[in-house]
This record gives structure tokens, sequence and C-alpha cells, in this order.
């Protein structure tokens, strides 16, 4: 009687304790919390890439460290966002060198005018814990691009089977690794950006992108009359999975009956 008792009572911990590691370890998963869409009430969004569907205008670019990994594409979200029900799912990973980039032409092929919006918005979250949620987020606008027709492409030669151009005192020197001039192209506007490990609503003043320190920097900021192009910049070693959704741009909502401008001046 007391060996089966000792038997049933080992049975009901083990029984116990795998009962435990599963609702730990495995198990149904459990649901993401409840987004507040209330967030955008404020605000008048101008939503430029609703990244619905299943194909997207991006593409992505890195170094060439052995078994790195970097995608881009869109995907379900699991349970919603409000009312949207697909993003722009980025990942990189194994990048030693300088690290990976992720752009797009949709916004080449359709400049945008954002005069009378404050900056930038979108949508997004950094998935799994301990992971990397740090990126730069870029834009070009007339000044930056070449598609502006404004600013003039440095051209390149290959010689050697490498990427060679001219430095300003007419040198051939290695791409890259050439002072750019001051009409030259390039020199993105760029905004460091922390995704939260839950969707949140990012707004980015135009004020807030900066340029590097080159010739070719524009003393007056973004030119909102027309932005050419977006794109991601990924550090080295990290590692990302970066959920984009509603890329477009935002101004505080106005007062009833009062112009856009008016309630930007109006804003605390």
């Amino acid at each position: 009687m007391v060996v089966k008792l000792r038997r049933r009572l080992g049975w009901l911990c083990c029984c116990s304790l795998s009962s435990a590691l599963l609702a730990c370890s495995g198990g149904p998963a459990r649901l993401p919390p409840e987004v507040d869409c209330s967030v955008e009430d404020d605000y008048e969004l101008n939503i430029l890439q609703p990244l619905e569907g299943t194909t997207a205008s991006w593409f992505s670019y890195g170094d060439v460290t052995p078994g790195a990994i970097r995608t881009v594409g869109l995907q379900p979200i699991p349970g919603g966002r409000c009312e949207s029900t697909a993003a722009l799912v980025i990942t990189s990973r194994g990048h030693h060198d300088w690290g990976s980039g992720f752009g797009e032409y949709q916004t080449a092929m359709a400049p945008v005018d954002a005069t009378g919006y404050d900056g930038i918005s979108f949508w997004a979250r950094a998935e799994g814990y301990g992971t990397s949620s740090g990126f730069l987020l870029t834009v070009n606008d007339r000044n930056t691009s070449p598609a502006g027709m404004v600013c003039v492409e440095p051209m390149t030669e290959d010689l050697l089977n490498g990427s060679y151009t001219y430095n300003q005192g007419g040198m051939i020197v290695p791409a890259g690794s050439r002072l750019r001039g001051e009409h030259d192209c390039g020199n993105s506007f760029q905004r460091a950006v922390f995704a939260h490990r839950e969707w949140y609503l990012h707004r980015l003043p135009f004020e807030s992108f900066v340029q590097t320190a080159d010739p070719n920097r524009s003393p007056t900021g973004i030119d909102r009359t027309g932005l050419y192009s977006f794109g991601l910049n990924v550090p080295k070693d990290s590692n990302l999975d970066l959920w984009i959704d509603d890329l477009g741009l935002y101004r505080q909502r106005a007062p009833d009956g009062a112009a856009p401008a008016q309630a930007a001046q109006a804003a605390p």
C-alpha cells in the first residue's frame, strides 16, 4: 500500500512538473496585447505606403559576411493591428563588417509633396526579447536624390573589377573614400529610431533628421516639397526582426473649423 502511494505521488509530481514546463516553454501562444488605435486621433495621417498585400517595393543590400541573413517582405500581422492586416517585415543578422540597408523605389516613381506636414510617421515593433531594436531611418529629398535632378551623381568607373570615382582634385579614388563635392548627390537625411517591443506609432519631426558634415550638407534641412525615397540602415552586429506598417506623413489635427497650420501653431 505504501509503495503504491509513493508511486502515485511520484506520478503526480512528474505530471505537475511536466505541465509547468509545458506552460512555460510551450503550449498555446499568448495573444499580443491590444493596440491602442486611438493614439492616431490627434493627428492627420497621410499614409504613403499602407504595406498591405503580398508584394512590396522594398529591397535589401549589405556587407558580405559569410552566413549573414537579411530579408524584407510583407507578412500577415497575427491578429491584425487596428484595421491593418499586413506589415513590412525586415530581418538582419550576422553582418559583422558595416551592416545592412533597406530601401524602396515606390517614392522615386511618384515623389511626395510633404508641404504642411510635421514629419514622418509609421507603426513599428521589434520582435523578440534579447534582440536589437535600433536602426537609422533615412529620407532623400529633391536635393539629395539623383531623381530630383538638382544634385550631380558622381561618375564611377570599373577599374580592375572595382568601383572608382574622382575626388575634387581630379584624382581617381575608390568609391566611398571620396569626399563628396558641394553639389554631389547623396548624404541622406537620417534619424536614429528605437522600436518598441509592442506596436507603437512613431512620429518623427522633419527637424529631427540630420546629415553628415560633408560639403553637400543642406543648410535648410529637408525640402518638404519633394521627398524621393525612404530607407533603413541597420548597424553591424545587429540581430533585428522589425515590423513596420503605415509609413507616411503626420501633422497635428486641426480643431474644428481651423486650418492645419493654425492647429500646428496652437499645439503645445
